[in-house]
């Protein structure tokens, strides 16, 4: 893969990831807040560490995505372990992009972009993600 493609993909996902990883540092920041209001009985909170939890483990799995793609001799994450980790992204991902989408549409498109972004290097490592070995030796798309 040549520099100006690689640079492509980082700029991709920089700029698709922004506001949502805005988000989760703040999820990050709080969730001590988060880890007090478990004990006080209100399940609206068990939500909100769910979803940072999960926001956490997509985030690693979109990383784990764009390394596999930039570097696709290198094997970092098992297929398996790799689709856990992006189907609970796209899960938390998705409940925020519904309740901000509720309170803001205009919001909305920077709130979605990490779906976008997480499809399209699924799509890239499509293969590597059906256990095929064909990664190593077509060095993806």
């Amino acid at each position: 893969m040549n520099k100006l493609k690689r640079f492509a993909y980082i700029i991709e996902f920089m700029i698709g990831f922004a506001p949502s990883l805005l988000l989760l540092t703040l999820g990050v920041v709080f969730s001590p807040v988060i880890f007090v209001g478990l004990f006080s009985g209100d399940l609206i909170v068990l939500l909100y560490a769910a979803l940072v939890f999960f926001g956490l483990c997509g985030f690693w799995g979109a990383i784990s995505l764009l390394v596999l793609t930039l570097h696709p001799e290198q094997e970092n994450t098992k297929p398996k372990r790799l689709k856990v980790y992006v189907a609970l992204g796209v899960i938390s991902s998705a409940i925020a992009s519904y309740s901000v989408g509720g309170t803001n549409v205009y919001l909305l498109p920077f709130i979605i972009a990490p779906l976008f972004v997480t499809l399209h290097l699924v799509y890239v490592q499509r293969r590597y993600l059906s256990g095929s070995t064909a990664n190593r030796v077509a060095g993806g798309i």
